[in-house]
């Protein structure tokens, strides 16, 4: 019995600092650490916990990276509504969500509707469309385009990922290089272009939003000279 005692309360022994954070804390301290290659077991060590502490408050690694993800893209630094045009604001909405995902690849290989929660977008999206009400935009024409600057973002956050892997050599030289192996008579077009395969991530999104934003200003209206921030 007395063995029986003894191992009972060497279970209830616990390390660290037990049931001392709040969930707001460790969301921030996993973000100060970064999403990319977050473990546990590191940002217990950061916290001056002991792991087990953590699965107290969540279930595992994938639980807190949606909260954390939740958290950081409902408190993003969004463009400020200075009465620029709207496709001003447009776009540089479309380079903070850019930015933010290119910097937390993770969250473009997961599916971060699922993942994350429609809730982000909720907010996300209100806050644009209150901004292009003021511009005399309806709310599903403001959604149309909230919708594009969303795809923007993620395709321009995938670019800038990958231009990145090629900070030893750029990856214009890279491709020249390895076409260079090939029989030119076999890419006679495409000989013709090969530069604008591994044009700079800001000149593809660039040139994506300019077509879609003059579509709108034709629809508004509007000279399509209006569209500078893109010129």
């Amino acid at each position: 019995m007395a063995q029986s005692s003894k191992k009972s309360e060497t279970k209830e022994v616990v390390y660290g600092r037990p049931r001392l954070l709040t969930h707001d804390e460790i969301i921030e301290a996993a973000l100060e650490l970064g999403l990319e290659n977050l473990t546990m077991k590191k940002l217990a060590t950061h916290l001056n916990v002991g792991t087990a502490t953590l699965y107290q408050y969540w279930d595992g690694r994938k639980e807190l990276m949606q909260a954390a993800a939740v958290h950081a893209l409902s408190d993003l630094d969004l463009p400020k509504d200075n009465d620029q045009h709207w496709s001003d604001y447009a776009y540089e909405f479309t380079l903070c969500i850019q930015d933010y995902l290119a910097s937390s690849p993770s969250l473009l290989i997961t599916n971060h509707v699922r993942e994350y929660g429609f809730e982000v977008q909720f907010k996300l999206a209100e806050q644009f469309l209150s901004a292009l009400d003021k511009r005399g935009f309806k709310p599903t024409d403001g959604m149309r385009l909230f919708n594009m600057v969303g795809s923007a973002a993620f395709a321009g956050a995938v670019e800038v990922v990958r231009y990145n892997e090629f900070e030893a050599e750029p990856a214009s030289e890279v491709a020249q290089r390895q076409f260079a192996r090939l029989d030119k008579d076999t890419y006679p077009l495409f000989s013709q272009a090969v530069e604008g395969l591994t044009s700079p991530p800001e000149e593809r999104i660039k040139n994506l939003l300019r077509a879609a934003f003059q579509t709108i200003a034709r629809e508004r209206e509007e000279p399509e000279e209006t569209i500078l921030a893109l010129s």
